[in-house]
C-alpha cells in the first residue's frame, strides 16, 4: 500500500475509535484489524489475540472511560514507512465506570480524568488491515491521574 493510503487508514481507524462502540463507525474499527490480530498493551501482559477479543476489550475500555478521546485531527505525529504506521496523539478520558482487572477484581469509578500521550505502531497487510498493533502510553501516569497509583 502507498504511504498516503496507510496514513488515511490510520486516521479513519482513530475516527472510528473516537465515535465509540455502537456508532455507525465502529464496524470500521473492527474491520481494520485482521481476524488474528495481535495487540500489545503497556505493562508487559501477553498480547490480545484476535479481532473479537480486541473488540471486547475496547468496549470494556469505553465502559470505564466513556468520554475517552484521541486527538487525531491533527495528530502530534503521523507517518508511514513500508507497511507500518506510527502515530502520536493526545489521549484523555474520565473514569466514570468500573474497571475490571486481569485478576477479575472490580475497581469502582473514581470520577478522575487522565491526559497522556498515546502512540500506536501498526503493521498493515495488503488488504488495509492491521496484523500487529503496539500501543504505548504512560500507564503509571494514567493510573496516578485517575487515583489508582
Amino acid at each position: 500500500m502507498k504511504q498516503k493510503e496507510l496514513v488515511d487508514l490510520m486516521t479513519t481507524l482513530d475516527d472510528a475509535w473516537n465515535a465509540g462502540p455502537g456508532s455507525a463507525l465502529w464496524e470500521t474499527f473492527r474491520k481494520r484489524h485482521t481476524e488474528n490480530v495481535a495487540v500489545y498493551w503497556p505493562g508487559g501482559a501477553p498480547p490480545t489475540r484476535g479481532r473479537h477479543n480486541h473488540d471486547v476489550e475496547a468496549i470494556e475500555f469505553f465502559k470505564t472511560f466513556p468520554d475517552n478521546h484521541l486527538i487525531n485531527r491533527p495528530y502530534k505525529l503521523l507517518f508511514a514507512d513500508g507497511n507500518h504506521t506510527c502515530s502520536v496523539a493526545e489521549f484523555s478520558g474520565t473514569m466514570k465506570g468500573p474497571m475490571k482487572t486481569a485478576e477479575g477484581k472490580v475497581i469502582p469509578p473514581t470520577g478522575k480524568s487522565f491526559h497522556v500521550e498515546f502512540c500506536t505502531v501498526a503493521t498493515w497487510n495488503e488488504k488495509g488491515e492491521i496484523t500487529e498493533e503496539r500501543l504505548f502510553y504512560d500507564l503509571v501516569g494514567l493510573m496516578r491521574q485517575i487515583g489508582l497509583a
